[in-house]
Parts: structure tokens; C-alpha cells; sequence
């Protein structure tokens, strides 16, 4: 119960920073996006002016898996608390997402998140963010899909 409340608490608050748009992203939902992001595609932002959370990644463990997903994948940095999403694909300079979101995501601390890797169509590597509720970034990591 008291593990809820916090889980809680800490999304309220990283709700309360928000002054952009929700992100929404396949498989939950398409983005309704600006219209100079492609249909599917998410509007996110590399980071917020002014007070908003800045977290950063340094390592993801492991950072390979199968394609068909499933792979429990823990990102480690600094003020992650904030970041309840994890985004895997690419970013483009337009400032628009394409890829998957984790279907399951765990925040255990400011220093740890735990997610799920989804399935992904082909062996490739592709960049891995976590994400406010917002759409603010993290930086990028790499992530390889193996056949």
C-alpha cells in the first residue's frame, strides 16, 4: 500500500511539471501529434526550460535481446523518478518518435527503472529513452535486437 502511495505521489508530481501535451504512443494509443510529425509518429521533448526533471541515463542492463521482446531491461541514471515511460526507435530532428513504448514500466528509485523490451520487427540496434508523462527525454542509449 505505503509502495503505491509513493508510486502515486511521484506521478502526480511529475504530472504537476507538465506544460505540454500528453504523449501517446503505440501499442496504448497513436499520437494525435503536430502535423509536422507523420501519422504514428510521437511529439516529445529532449528536455523542459526552467525547473523540469533532467534526468540522465548511464547504463542499461543487459542492452541486448531477442527480438521477440520480453526482456526485463534496467536503465540506471541520475532523477529518474520522474520518468514513468521508456521509449524504443528513434528520434528524429524534427522532434518526432518513432518506435514502441515499454508495455510495462517499474520506477524503483531516482536511480533505477525497470522496463519491458518490446517485440521489434527486424534485428536492429535503436535508442532507448525513458520519458515523463510529458514526453520529456531522457538522453538516448543504445539497445541491439538479435535474431
Amino acid at each position: 500500500m505505503a509502495r503505491t502511495r509513493r508510486r502515486t505521489a511521484l506521478l502526480l508530481a511529475a504530472l504537476s511539471l507538465c506544460t505540454l501535451p500528453l504523449v501517446q504512443s503505440a501499442p496504448r494509443a497513436e499520437a494525435a501529434g503536430p502535423a509536422h510529425c507523420a501519422p504514428g509518429a510521437l511529439p516529445v521533448h529532449p528536455g523542459l526550460p526552467d525547473g523540469a526533471p533532467q534526468g540522465r541515463l548511464v547504463a542499461l542492463q543487459p542492452d541486448a535481446g531477442p527480438r521477440s521482446g520480453g526482456t526485463q531491461i534496467t536503465l540506471s541514471g541520475t532523477g529518474l523518478a520522474p520518468y514513468t515511460r521508456v521509449l524504443f526507435g528513434t528520434l528524429g530532428p524534427d522532434g518526432c518518435f518513432t518506435g514502441l513504448e515499454a508495455a510495462s514500466v517499474v520506477v524503483l528509485s531516482e536511480t533505477s527503472v525497470v522496463a519491458i523490451a518490446p517485440e521489434w520487427p527486424t534485428a536492429a540496434t535503436v535508442s532507448v529513452y525513458a520519458a515523463t508523462p510529458c514526453g520529456e527525454l531522457t538522453n538516448a542509449l543504445p539497445y541491439a535486437y538479435l535474431d
